[in-house]
């Protein structure tokens, strides 16, 4: 029994010592993205404030287009339409209708996000989207195509209906001249789509609450830590 007990005593600091280390370092973890996301959120609403910028075939460098408020102006490619799978608005399963629009005079193309729609009951069916024909102008706010994410398997998109959209991938599957960035529509359109892009609250709030909750966790692992050894 003395060895049991000496063995328990041994390892009650080296799990304490763990658990409050784990505790601060999930603490850090959150600190970091409030930063990043909260860095990233003042910059696209500062975007959303400055003077819209006009997309032109001229236009390539991502990093001066990419979170910028931005007009277009050409054709909607309707027959090129994309459908971003697994998209969920309250609660109810839909897609993000993707369509090109061909930029006026010119062969160029910027991918418009034009907002979320419910999905049919039926799997093998698509939602039917009204499109403009002729020339309009377009309004949004520009974003990044998605990047490669870690996929147990690649699954290649069938048909209209995608997973992930790719600047790579999807120059070369429509083989379209596209501007390096997505244009999230807003504004009201005839079309019948939800354009809810996020909540207009700083996200670092929510990760400086996860910290906080994080630190209590690392204190009360303290607090058990010298509770145990004032008890031996």
């Amino acid at each position: 029994m003395p060895i049991v007990s000496s063995k328990r005593s041994y390892l009650r600091p080296v799990l304490t010592s763990l658990l409050v280390l784990t505790c601060l370092a999930m603490a850090g973890l959150q600190y970091w993205r409030a930063a990043t996301r909260g860095e990233r959120f003042e910059r696209e609403q500062a975007a959303l404030l400055s003077t819209p910028v006009s997309l032109s075939p001229q236009l390539r460098e991502r990093d001066k287009l990419v979170d910028r408020a931005a007009n277009a102006r050409g054709r909607w490619l309707a027959a090129k339409t994309l459908f971003l799978d697994n998209k969920i608005h309250r609660s109810r399963p839909g897609y993000h209708v993707l369509t090109p629009l061909q930029l006026s005079g010119s062969e160029a193309v910027v991918l418009v996000n034009r907002g979320w729609i419910p999905a049919p009951r039926l799997r093998s069916e698509l939602p039917s989207v009204p499109t403009a024909i002729g020339e309009v102008e377009v309004s949004g706010v520009t974003r990044s195509f998605e990047t490669r994410t870690f996929e147990l398997q690649e699954t290649a998109p069938q048909g209209s209906v995608w997973q992930h959209v790719r600047e790579a991938d999807y120059r070369q599957r429509s083989g379209l001249d596209v501007l390096p960035v997505v244009l999230l529509q807003i504004g009201a359109d005839k079309d019948g789509l939800i354009r809810d892009w996020g909540s207009a609250d700083n996200p670092a709030i929510k990760h400086h609450g996860y910290m906080a909750m994080w630190l209590v966790f690392a204190l009360m692992a303290v607090a058990y830590g010298l509770f145990a050894w004032r008890k031996k």
